[in-house]
């Protein structure tokens, strides 16, 4: 006995067939183009992030390396002795490297923080400048204590001689 639908049958197998060869190939089609691409464009992009970041970290190097020159010569500037507008002359010009030094805003996520640095070195050159005018200023005040603890003798002496002349 054979099935009165056995051409209905064939055709629903073969349908199957060829709709599952289909799907099965576009399967490993896709998953052949994914695998074989997408490695290699994620190499590419994580070489480029590498890259920029071995650059900012040897930026940053550099940067230090200025910061630190800087520093050393702003605390000459303590030192006695030392021909301070030469040293500030240093100091301005090494300030001024350091700001040149300091990439492009958009190339940096810190280019805020590099420029308040500069910035505050800059701020502490002049600090550490007004403090060296300021350099006598202790003893000039003893001095005026003195002076004024002297004249107030010598007004108390006056009032009380003035006193004594008005009694």
């Amino acid at each position: 006995m054979k099935p009165k639908n056995s051409k209905e049958r064939r055709n629903s197998v073969l349908k199957f067939g060829l709709l599952f060869l289909f799907t099965v190939a576009l399967i490993v089609t896709a998953f052949f183009f994914d695998f074989d691409r997408v490695p290699f464009k994620e190499n590419s992009v994580l070489r480029e992030r590498s890259a920029s970041v071995e650059k900012e970290i040897q930026f940053q190097k550099e940067f230090s390396d200025g910061m630190e020159n800087v520093k050393s010569l702003i605390d000459s500037l303590d030192t006695p002795g030392q021909n301070l507008q030469y040293i500030n002359a240093k100091i301005s010009s090494t300030i001024v490297d350091l700001q040149k030094s300091i990439p492009k805003e958009d190339s940096t996520y810190r280019y805020d923080m590099y420029t308040n640095i500069v910035n505050s070195y800059v701020d502490i050159q002049a600090f550490k400048s007004k403090l060296k005018e300021y350099d006598g200023v202790d003893q000039r005040i003893e001095e005026y204590k003195e002076e004024l603890d002297r004249l107030r003798q010598e007004l108390n002496e006056a009032n009380r001689y003035l006193d004594a002349l008005r009694r």
